[in-house]
């Protein structure tokens, strides 16, 4: 039940650290000083989209206008109509009003997948990756401007949802608009905006006038302009009509991405800008507030931000319904536990007593690593909910691993003891030696399989060939595969096998059950 790959994902996924044509933004972080409030910040790129969720305030449209200022271009280089440059400067986002402080003792650096570095002992060859850094002293300027690695940049604001309508400038300029030369390309605009809505446009045209551009569109043989257009409509022509025109290998920022969307179509707009990406080797960074968006994207793609008091927490490949629930504010329970995917929840919940589940967060993030890197933020902090973590059963063999894993992220040396024997305290596995979903599918005996049966209206033969099916369906897919083979919701089927395998196995439930209630004495 976790996330589906895709072969655009995987191919994604291959190109996205490996060409270093592209100037491929891989980290950002704030070394010293704070800027809007993020200080001691640290966060990585993984896929081609990234999308950065949060609740309000938390630094989320920040980190969009330093990730526009970590390049440069020339005065020939692609620029949004209006703009002055082609590049953006901290001046374009760092405004401050008469008696808010000023920016200063300020000190930024990006991670960058070049190929023209100047040779030296970190890139001997010239190529790879490596670090640039922007600082600003005390009553200084911004440094380096001139040096910064070259990449087209645009930056996509919320003002780009505003209607033609409610805009005084466009309503002036109406009969003034004229069609643009677009040499053909048209066709793209209008069939990947057609593709996200599911609206099939008859024609599609750009008019300009001065820096204002008015869509204009026919369908079903009425012809409309941006005028007449929802926010959501008209905002697409425009992204769409950017990534057309932007060369290969952009970066492409855009703020809550979802703005004017209804769910479908934000997941068709994902969908659309993995393909691009795929294409033509684009790097996007959006905001949004929406877990539709989340969860199209593979885990690589998602990183949730928290502020936490002076503090600004990082959170990469979480899954959206954690992030959701972090969105809505619900209050946390004595004890999270940490697991990997929705099918290790669903074991570990269905293992609980109701007095149990009712003191617990039961939280899927990700990766097992991922799981320790939570964990090490959460002994760190000392404060708010315990924590622990289960992981899946095959990882057991693997704690050397996880454990460097997690004594990675303890920076001072004489603590690492001390970390050491906490975090063992904090970890279990589920059972069984291999995957979640393959060990419960090898525990359905032949009465729970004959309870199945009789429950699905399939014969014992019919029960026993879905399941072998499923096993032979890869690592993870069981369910899927099972659901399809069932015609039945694939979270009510995984919650119904997963129960009966956990009735042939109450000695598994004691143990889960057990290590969960001593996670919720006090710790000494």
């Amino acid at each position: 039940m976790g996330y589906s790959y895709s072969n655009t994902d995987r191919q994604n996924l291959e190109w996205f650290p490996r060409d270093d044509s592209r100037a491929t933004l891989l980290a950002i972080r704030v070394k010293r000083g704070a800027i809007r409030g993020i200080s001691s910040l640290d966060i990585g790129f993984e896929y081609p989209i990234t999308a950065l969720a949060g609740r309000n305030r938390s630094g989320k449209t920040t980190l969009l206008a330093l990730a526009a200022c970590a390049f440069h271009s020339d005065s020939q280089g692609y620029k949004l109509p209006g703009r002055k440059h082609p590049y953006y400067t901290f001046s374009d986002f760092f405004i401050q009003a008469e008696g808010e402080g000023t920016l200063e003792g300020i000190t930024i650096t990006y991670r960058i997948l070049h190929n023209d570095w100047l040779p030296s002992p970190r890139v001997p060859e010239g190529r790879g990756p490596a670090w640039q850094s922007r600082s600003k002293a005390s009553g200084g300027r911004w440094t380096n401007y001139d040096r910064r690695v070259p990449r087209p940049v645009v930056y996509l604001g919320i003002d780009r949802v505003v209607p033609h309508a409610e805009k005084t400038i466009s309503k002036s300029y109406r009969s003034l608009f004229r069609r643009v030369d677009e040499q053909g390309r048209e066709e793209d605009v209008r069939n990947a905006v057609g593709r996200i809505l599911g609206v099939q446009y008859q024609a599609y045209e750009s008019r300009q006038h001065s820096r204002y551009r008015l869509p204009v569109v026919t369908h079903e043989g009425v012809l409309y302009s941006g005028f007449n257009m929802g926010a959501g409509e008209d905002a697409l022509f425009g992204m769409m009509s950017v990534f057309r025109d932007c060369p290969d290998g952009s970066l492409i920022l855009i703020d809550e991405i979802e703005l004017g969307l209804h769910e479908e179509a934000q997941t068709r707009l994902i969908d659309e800008l993995k393909a691009i990406c795929l294409a033509r080797h684009v790097q996007v960074i959006c905001t949004t507030h929406s877990p539709t968006v989340l969860a199209r994207l593979p885990p690589e793609g998602r990183i949730f931000i928290e502020r936490v008091g002076t503090e600004t927490r990082v959170y990469p490949r979480i899954t959206p319904p954690y992030a959701a629930g972090k969105l809505t504010g619900k209050p946390h329970p004595e004890l999270d536990i940490l697991v990997e995917d929705e099918v290790s929840h669903l074991i570990v919940e269905a293992s609980l007593d109701p007095d149990l589940r009712a003191r617990v967060n039961i939280m899927p993030l990700g990766s097992s690593i991922a799981l320790m890197r939570h964990l090490a933020v959460r002994y760190k902090e000392a404060r708010g909910p315990g924590a622990c973590a289960i992981l899946d059963g095959d990882k057991a063999g693997d704690m050397p691993e996880h454990l460097q894993a997690f004594l990675a992220l303890v920076e001072r040396n004489e603590e690492k003891e001390a970390a050491s024997e906490w975090v063992s305290q904090r970890v279990s596995f589920l059972p069984g030696t291999t995957w979640p979903e393959a060990w419960v599918i090898d525990q359905l005996g032949d009465p729970m399989r004959s309870r199945l049966a009789h429950e699905f209206g399939m014969s014992h033969a019919e029960i026993n060939a879905a399941f072998e099916q499923a096993r032979l369906s890869g690592k993870h897919n069981e369910f899927r595969r099972l659901a399809q083979i069932f015609s039945y919701e694939e979270g009510i089927l995984a919650h119904q096998t997963v129960k009966g395998a956990l009735e042939s196995n109450p000695a598994d439930i004691q143990t889960l059950c057990a290590f969960v209630r001593d996670r919720l004495q006090p710790q000494q």
